[in-house]
């Protein structure tokens, strides 16, 4: 028993760093906008096609790129919780085999930290010169 438990909290640590390195990128406007974000939820870059004001009014723009970044965390957060799915099916394994007798750790709130912690982590404040700009960048 106290050996699943270990491979449970090795797993939960392979499973963090997996999940820290969680990128997804969302689209709108036939494509023509694309926003990446992180596993903190956070965006790291905004694409929009030089063609998009042939097709799309200026007016939308700010839409497009909610939806867009939106439709990016969806992302994240559907792959987090594929991430997670394994480990949580284990710990109902333990808990079975324990009998329920209270000796299982609450993996649960272990598990709930792997958001929250990537979520609220402090965000690296820049100049905006540096690689990973937070303007726009226009494809040509």
């Amino acid at each position: 028993m106290f050996s699943l438990v270990q491979e449970q909290m090795r797993e939960m640590v392979v499973m963090q760093q997996k999940q820290t390195a969680l990128t997804a990128t969302g689209t709108a406007a036939d494509g023509m906008v694309k926003v990446s974000v992180d596993a903190r939820r956070i965006v790291t870059k905004t694409v929009i096609d030089e063609s998009y004001l042939d097709e799309f009014e200026f007016a939308d723009l700010s839409g497009h790129i909610t939806d867009a970044a939106q439709s990016a965390v969806q992302e994240i957060e559907q792959r987090s919780a594929d991430l997670l799915a394994p480990l949580t099916e284990r710990r109902q394994q333990i808990s079975l085999m324990a009998g329920r007798s209270g000796d299982v750790p609450d993996f649960a709130g272990l598990l709930a930290g792997f958001n929250s912690s990537t979520a609220d982590s402090p965000r690296d404040e820049g100049d905006g010169m540096e690689e990973h700009s937070t303007f726009p960048t226009v494809r040509r």
